[in-house]
């Protein structure tokens, strides 16, 4: 399996929106080279926000918008970025699309004999219900973008995984622009954290990953795809 690189999380999350805007099932697991942070639009409307932005990227960090919601995510060579765009079935909810992503990560991880969970983890950057823990940790993060056509409904499902354990330097720049948009939040904190190179510490283990997500994530697409076809 090979996965698709970009340059720039910029690039990656464009890739996205043009998968979504083709409407037709579709899948990318992807990376970039650069280190970046990634947050909503709406955060560099905030009083101080600029200031922060320039204080990451002269740590190493650029920060750059997606057009969603959420909260504010690390994004490099450290994490792989799954992508689904998946035709919604009669009845197919949100819920729906996040149990879709994370069973495919689930069932990806217990080949190789890790369980992992649902839920929030105090103390984790866009921490949500619907994270993928494993050892009680965040290891994946999740977010949808829907849009309807002609022919019903898509999503746009996403996870970003991290593969490498994040450097300490991150930490600081994540909590300063966490205090300018989210001050009502926990702060990100790195033992809230485990990434891929902790959990398979074999070389080749951790490189036969990618494949297995990719069968685990094909499974449900073609499953979905089918489902709304035999509905139409």
């Amino acid at each position: 399996m090979i996965v698709a690189g970009f340059k720039t999380a910029a690039d990656g999350i464009a890739r996205e929106a043009a998968l979504l805007q083709e409407a037709r099932p579709a899948m990318v697991l992807w990376q970039a080279d650069e280190n970046a942070i990634v947050v909503p639009a709406a955060f560099v409307r905030l009083p101080g926000f600029d200031d922060a932005a320039s204080s990451a990227a002269a740590n190493g960090w650029t920060v750059t918008t997606r057009s969603s919601g959420g909260g504010i995510v690390p994004q490099g060579p450290g994490t792989l970025n799954l992508a689904m765009i998946v035709p919604c079935p009669v009845g197919f909810t949100t819920d729906d699309g996040y149990r879709t992503i994370c069973y495919a990560i689930a069932e990806a991880l217990t080949r190789f004999e890790i369980e992992s969970t649902t839920g929030f983890r105090s103390g984790a950057f866009c921490d949500g219900a619907w994270n993928v823990l494993a050892r009680g940790r965040k290891l994946a993060g999740t977010a949808q973008r829907w849009r309807s056509t002609p022919n019903g409904r898509v999503a746009l499902i996403h996870a970003a995984i991290l593969t490498c354990t994040p450097v300490q330097a991150l930490w600081p720049v994540l909590q300063g622009l966490h205090e300018i948009a989210l001050p009502a939040d926990s702060l990100p904190q790195a033992d809230a954290h485990i990434a891929m190179d902790e959990l398979m510490p074999g070389k080749m283990k951790f490189t036969s990953f990618p494949g297995a997500l990719v069968r685990a994530a094909e499974d449900r697409l073609t499953a979905l795809a089918h489902q709304k076809k035999m509905a139409a």
